[in-house]
């Protein structure tokens, strides 16, 4: 893949990026799209940024998701 050369017009590249679609009821979207709008973004940023916020929550809590403490339990002697 060869790199791509912003000359001076358009917009500064976001570095790679991956696709990731879903669905959501049609109520959400359009809040998402008002508040997108309302703070001047796209709403793939908007939703970019959500989900970076949550994701970043969640990562730091990852070894509590994948650790469990052993139950207090003796073993039979």
């Amino acid at each position: 893949m060869s790199a791509v050369i912003n000359r001076g017009g358009g917009r500064p590249s976001k570095g790679l990026r991956k696709y990731i679609g879903f669905r959501t009821p049609a109520k959400t979207a359009e809040d998402v799209q008002m508040i997108a709008a309302a703070k001047g973004m796209t709403v793939t940023d908007y939703v970019s940024s959500a989900v970076d916020r949550s994701l970043r929550e969640d990562l730091a809590l990852l070894d509590q998701f994948t650790h469990q403490d052993e139950l207090p339990i003796r073993m039979a002697s």
